[in-house]
């Protein structure tokens, strides 16, 4: 028997359920149960991209605890690079510059000696490598010079403080590794040396990529019967000590296991000693004279002295390609330091904190297009922090507003591909969020977060954003937030 009644309630939940966002709301907070975490802890806002010649709206569709202020991890590398595109500008390069005193560089042509220091003047190069320093070398081979007889002077002072606090405690356990890479404006291949550690059953072997004719590999290690796989080189003790022809020596202290082979990059050596050596291998490969290591010493360059050669890095919408699917912090934390070099200058005209600088230029900049700030920490730009603080809410307005910029793209390009590239490579990749979803992804050791864009089934762009911090926080929540990215797609 025909029920109109029964007939009217089916059409109108059938109509409720095809409603976007619908049964994401209604299972939200079980969804959140059922994953083990407890609804203060989980953060969440799913809103329509605002087309061209749309307002922007920034009422969610979807929102839990928008507002509440949490650690975002690398999710706030989002706000750094979007404030670098639209500041620093799509065309931006860091720069390094190698520096003579003209006169003296005039008689070096004659010569071949300079008698005068060579200043290296440091602009927050994010690209300084290697091969960066022996090309500008090259190029002052290349017009006669043969003999740096008053050695080079490292200028860093394009960022305050020239080098970070040496007491400062680290942020884990792991203060060698790459990702705990604290920037300078003379940031050499980021600190970063291969180190190979071989052992048998009776002796260790060292190695170093690239090979330094001034640095001499010596092991103090004590021979383990521990597994390999279970050894961790955070624990080793590091010691430079000077060589009698004024080379160095790193002495590692610690246990190895037997008949193992580890290979780690890490900053196994101190930021000048990294460059001395590097400096007087590249003079020595060029065939350059040298009686020992290349002298060193800090300092500013002169006003006039006259630059010799150049390094430039890649262009900013390239660097955000690695920033952001790589998650690397020490890239995102040298752009927010550029964008504290965009801070005026303090009333008695003295170079502010640079760190300090960036979070005021970075929170204006908010306020000057109406993006919320309330209880908003930038911190070091990199979200690699406990400090830092940044609503789902915030996160979003931010991402709507650069869709509707002509940087938008390079922004939302930046992003890892859901089972595709990135961080994101291997998540997401049996779903139908697959290759649909752009987002920036966040760690820490008590959290997680997703940031981006996701293109439903109608091809329709939404914001996504979804932040836990809780004990275990990673672990529980990651398998959520791809869970509602899932649901998105699916809109």
């Amino acid at each position: 028997m025909f029920k109109p009644a029964v007939f009217v309630l089916a059409l109108m939940l059938t109509g409720c359920a095809s409603q976007p966002g619908l049964q994401l709301r209604h299972d939200l907070e079980q969804q959140i149960l059922a994953a083990g975490l407890q609804p203060d802890q989980v953060a969440l806002v799913v809103l329509p991209v605002a087309m061209a010649g749309q307002s922007a709206d920034n009422t969610p569709l979807v929102q839990h605890n928008a507002d509440l202020l949490l650690q975002p991890a690398s999710t706030l590398k989002l706000l750094t690079s979007a404030v670098a595109l639209d500041q620093l500008g799509p065309l931006w390069r860091g720069e390094t510059e190698l520096l003579a005193d003209a006169a003296d560089l005039a008689q070096a042509w004659q010569t071949g000696i300079l008698t005068k220091p060579l200043y290296l003047r440091g602009k927050g190069d994010p690209d300084l490598d290697y091969a960066a320093v022996f090309t500008m070398l090259s190029e002052l081979h290349n017009e006669g010079v043969r003999e740096l007889r008053a050695g080079m002077v490292l200028d860093r002072s394009w960022f305050s403080p020239l080098l970070p606090d040496p007491a400062a405690a680290p942020f884990d356990e792991s203060p060698r590794a790459r990702y705990n890479y604290i920037p300078d404006a003379l940031g050499l291949n980021q600190q970063m040396l291969q180190l190979q550690l071989r052992s048998d059953a009776n002796s260790v072997h060292l190695r170093s990529l690239p090979v330094l004719t001034d640095l001499t590999l010596q092991t103090e290690l004590q021979l383990t019967d521990a597994r390999c796989d279970q050894f961790n080189a955070d624990f080793l003790v590091l010691q430079e000590r000077k060589r009698p022809d004024g080379g160095i020596a790193l002495v590692l202290n610690g246990e190895f296991p037997r008949n193992c082979l580890h290979q780690e990059e890490a900053a196994w050596l101190s930021r000048d000693t990294l460059w001395q050596l590097t400096l007087s291998q590249a003079w020595r490969q060029l065939g350059g004279r040298l009686t020992g290591p290349v002298p060193i010493a800090s300092g500013q360059t002169p006003t006039d002295a006259v630059v010799v050669a150049q390094h430039f890095s890649r262009p900013l919408p390239q660097l955000l390609q690695q920033l952001n699917k790589n998650s690397d912090n020490g890239l995102a934390r040298t752009l927010a330091l550029q964008l504290g070099r965009l801070a005026p200058a303090s009333a008695d005209q003295t170079q502010p904190d640079t760190v300090q600088a960036a979070e005021q230029f970075v929170l204006q900049w908010l306020a000057q297009r109406q993006l919320p700030t309330e209880g908003l920490v930038l911190d070091n730009g990199s979200g690699l922090s406990r400090l830092a603080r940044i609503s789902a809410s915030q996160l979003a307005a931010l991402l709507q507003y650069a869709w509707q910029q002509p940087w938008g793209l390079d922004l939302a390009s930046s992003l890892p591909r859901a089972g595709m590239d990135g961080t994101l490579q291997n998540r997401m990749r049996t779903t139908t969020a697959r290759d649909s979803a752009r987002l920036k992804t966040g760690t820490l050791r008590n959290g997680t977060g997703l940031a981006g864009y996701v293109f439903d089934r109608q091809n329709r762009p939404w914001i996504f954003v979804g932040l836990v911090n809780a004990e275990q926080g990673v672990a529980k929540g990651r398998l959520l937030l791809d869970q509602w990215v899932e649901q998105v797609s699916q809109f």
